[in-house]
């Protein structure tokens, strides 16, 4: 596989210096991908059998988020939120999916579950199966992340083929190297993938996740290359839309292929209001969240108004301790979407 890296800066009115290093808070650097081959992720039983990705495996040791302060308090009155609207699919999208892909549109693959999910949990979230809906929009915007490591989740939120994760998915801080290998599935369920799988081109994160790796980074778009058929991705999926610099008590759902719950096969749903911890733990740049989703559930997108204005306001990040997220398993953390992560995000990779 041939890779080309180039670096991109935006907006740098931020420095941080560590280590004895200087970087700008809100530089980029892109991996392209001038492989167009897919790997072979061509039948369900291939696909179920990818591991998810262990949220810890790549964020590498070092600087963490505690050991980047940030204000404890966020003053409304200082924000200034932006948004980009969500797409609608293509109203020819599933008749052609299911010529497309016939083995995943059958009657048996499309049967809903009879099982409802996990309904009501005694904490403070709401967690369900997103399966019996694999096919409808919004839900269909979101999908499996297949990498040279495992599976994580993602989401569409751009009309130029761009979806977004978790930086962990993407570079690896322990190898000090980008993982690779993307391919996404949207509304994958159980091995079947209705609209197929995409191939990446380019892959771009923060260069704070490389040199720092804290939550507030833990970010990455990815550009998608055109199906055989030279469909984008939005043909089939429309896209979701984004929102950035919004405070950091919101009612969000959150969604992705957690391995804990369904083997990493099944989408599931938590719904919970989200809050920021303490300064020590990475303060307001930060958002935790009640959810019973861990591994396989990385860079899965957490929504304001599902199903209504679907803005992904945060990724599914990971966990750091009692202290500052919570117990295990009950509750997880995100980075808050600001203008110095997924704006400057997209404005490298062109969303």
């Amino acid at each position: 596989m041939l890779l080309r890296f180039h670096t991109l800066a935006f907006a740098l009115t931020c420095s941080v210096c560590m280590g004895g290093a200087v970087f700008a808070q809100t530089s980029t650097i892109t991996i392209e991908n001038d492989e167009s081959a897919v790997s072979a992720l061509d039948t369900p039983e291939a696909r179920m059998a990818v591991e998810p990705l262990d949220w810890d495996a790549t964020r590498g040791e070092g600087l963490q988020t505690r050991a980047v302060q940030e204000p404890a308090i966020l003053n409304p009155d200082l924000l200034s939120p932006g948004a980009e609207g969500p797409g609608m699919p293509d109203p020819n999208a599933d008749e052609e999916a299911a010529q497309s892909f016939p083995d995943a549109w059958s009657e048996a693959a499309m049967r809903a579950e009879d099982e409802p999910g996990i309904l009501g949990t005694k904490d403070t979230f709401t967690q369900y199966s997103e399966a019996p809906y694999r096919t409808d929009y919004p839900r269909r915007a979101v999908g499996k992340l297949f990498t040279s490591k495992g599976s994580c989740t993602a989401s569409v939120v751009s009309p130029n083929n761009v979806v977004v994760t978790a930086a962990h998915c993407c570079y690896d801080r322990s190898a000090g190297s980008w993982i690779g290998g993307f391919q996404f599935a949207p509304a994958y369920d159980s091995g079947n993938a209705p609209y197929g799988t995409f191939n990446w081109s380019s892959a771009t994160v923060l260069n704070r996740w490389i040199n720092v790796g804290d939550r507030k980074s833990d970010v990455c778009v990815i550009k998608l290359r055109n199906n055989s058929k030279n469909r984008p991705v939005t043909f089939y999926t429309g896209w979701l839309g984004r929102s950035w610099d919004w405070g950091t008590t919101q009612s969000l759902h959150a969604l992705g292929y957690p391995g804990n719950i369904g083997g990493g096969n099944k989408m599931e749903l938590c719904a919970a209001e989200s809050f920021n911890p303490s300064s020590g733990c990475g303060g307001t740049s930060v958002l935790n969240m009640g959810c019973s989703m861990t591994y396989g559930a990385s860079g899965g997108p957490w929504l304001r108004s599902w199903r209504g204005g679907n803005w992904v306001n945060s990724v599914v990040s990971g966990y750091d301790n009692t202290s500052c997220t919570g117990s295990f398993g009950k509750t997880f953390n995100g980075p808050r979407f600001t203008t110095d992560n997924i704006v400057a995000l997209c404005n490298a990779i062109g969303c």
